[in-house]
């Protein structure tokens, strides 16, 4: 059985229904909308689902969760609640197929939520319950809800699976750039969100419609961390393993565990990485050698950071054999891991690894496909082109190349027209050390520029700094990145 919204938000605060009445009372009465009784039992009917409080009483809900009025009357009950709930309620709803639904609207956030922080949410124990969680689900096995409203037939899910496979194609390699194609994934993940949601199915259908939630979900992560966005790649990664195990689908949970792993190897601890990939082993005992390159490699880059060059070096070796055993084609739908798993993919895990291991000298040498000079490429141009950059950066910095990191920035900022905020602050972060250096405070005044103008005028961030904040010595520093 679902959680309510209200439930969700109540326990939150540690409040019992009584506790909870008497708040609402409270602040109904502060807000001069007269005394209002602080019954038990009217808090219990609103969280069943049986009846919805009148507006005061929400109005009064809202200001003690800090929601504003406009969303409670633009939104409606119960949809409101889902603003309030934020990134806490995301890893409190239970694991079942109405979760996964409501997930959808919790991950990419309504109309009107200023969206999540740049933080990881599920570390330590909280990411250990949310991967107990995805495999009791799994092993429980499809059972999608069902839901009132018009029935959805075979050409709705035909051309959603159409628009989604495009989308996947062009996230793989294409010119478009980075936030026009997020903009694009995260409207196909609202469009299949509100199918399930508002929607009649049987059971094959919903399961086809939650493995296409989860596919758009995996996109939005993809596309968010080109953006610089980790703390929302993480969202969705976890909306996608929610989706994913709701479908029964094991080698798409197992790609979006490992997808999620990408995050902690960027901004969290390695440990949780390392327990992301087990469970990713776990769920899926025989992955497509793809999966499996993926899976060694980032194992790889993981142990290095944690000081084991041996086994790192050793799970790069396991994905080497991985890769010579993958096959030439690539089906999105049957293998989630994408189409650019390959021997420059395996060159750049490579580069990671080394620089992890405090040899930059020889990511150097790894990094050669990393171009900016605008020359032809194996593969098609990426969307991810320019977050890619960024171990460039990394390790040019290290081995005392400033000016051929600053060139690398320039390059970047060329390349994309406009850098997001999540990105400017990445790049200018790590060249604010050396704002001495010939050319490079200028280049840190650009960044600042474009990264403040970016954020007043673009559709969403998360990760970028506070405006303001400068590029200058003697600013906090993220944590270093990948």
């Amino acid at each position: 059985m679902t959680t309510h919204p209200l439930a969700v938000l109540r326990i939150a605060i540690g409040l019992s229904q009584s506790a909870y009445a008497q708040l609402i009372a409270r602040t109904h009465a502060e807000l001069g909308f007269g005394p209002m009784a602080a019954r038990r039992e009217k808090v219990s009917r609103w969280e069943s689902g049986r009846i919805a409080p009148e507006l005061g009483a929400q109005l009064a809900i809202a200001r003690i969760h800090q929601v504003d009025r406009e969303i409670v009357l633009r939104l409606g009950w119960p949809q409101w609640l889902f603003v309030a709930g934020g990134d806490g309620a995301l890893l409190r709803q239970p694991w079942n197929p109405q979760a996964a639904v409501d997930i959808t609207r919790l991950a990419a956030g309504e109309p009107g939520n200023p969206g999540p922080g740049p933080a990881l949410i599920a570390t330590g124990a909280s990411l250990t319950a949310q991967i107990r969680g995805a495999v009791a689900a799994l092993a429980d096995g499809p059972c999608p809800p069902v839901h009132e409203g018009p029935r959805i037939g075979p050409g709705t899910l035909g051309w959603a699976e159409t628009r989604i496979r495009t989308l996947e194609e062009l996230e793989a390699g294409s010119p478009i750039p980075q936030d026009a194609l997020h903009a694009a994934a995260r409207a196909e993940y609202r469009l299949v969100g509100d199918l399930l949601a508002r929607h009649r199915y049987d059971r094959t259908t919903g399961t086809r419609l939650f493995l296409l939630a989860a596919r758009s979900a995996a996109l939005c992560t993809w596309t968010s961390g080109a953006l610089g966005e980790e703390g929302r790649a993480e969202r969705y990664a976890l909306a996608a393993i929610r989706a994913a195990a709701a479908a029964g689908a094991p080698r798409h949970t197992a790609a979006y565990l490992s997808l999620l792993s990408i995050r902690h190897l960027r901004r969290g601890d390695p440990r949780d990485a390392l327990a992301l990939l087990r469970a990713a082993r776990a769920v899926d005992p025989r992955p497509t050698p793809r999966l499996a390159v993926i899976l060694h490699t980032r194992q790889a880059r993981a142990l290095a950071r944690l000081g084991e060059p041996a086994a790192g070096l050793r799970a790069l070796e396991h994905a080497e054999r991985a890769l010579s055993a993958a096959a030439p084609g690539w089906d999105a739908q049957a293998d989630p891991t994408g189409s650019n798993i390959d021997e420059e993919y395996l060159a750049l895990a490579r580069g990671h690894t080394w620089l992890r291991l405090g040899q930059p000298a020889r990511a150097l040498d790894s990094y050669r496909s990393l171009r900016t000079d605008g020359a032809p490429t194996a593969r098609p141009p990426s969307p991810h082109a320019v977050a890619r950059l960024r171990p460039l950066v990394e390790a040019q910095l290290a081995v005392g190349q400033v000016d051929e990191a600053a060139a690398t920035v320039r390059g970047a900022v060329d390349r994309a027209g406009t850098l997001p905020p999540g990105l400017a602050h990445w790049f200018g972060s790590r060249l604010a050390p050396h704002a001495d250096h010939p050319g490079v405070r200028e280049l840190l005044d650009h960044l600042d520029d474009r990264s403040v103008a970016q954020r007043r005028t673009g559709f969403e961030s998360g990760g970028g700094r506070e405006p303001g904040g400068g590029f200058g010595p003697g600013r906090s520093f993220e944590p270093r990145s990948d």
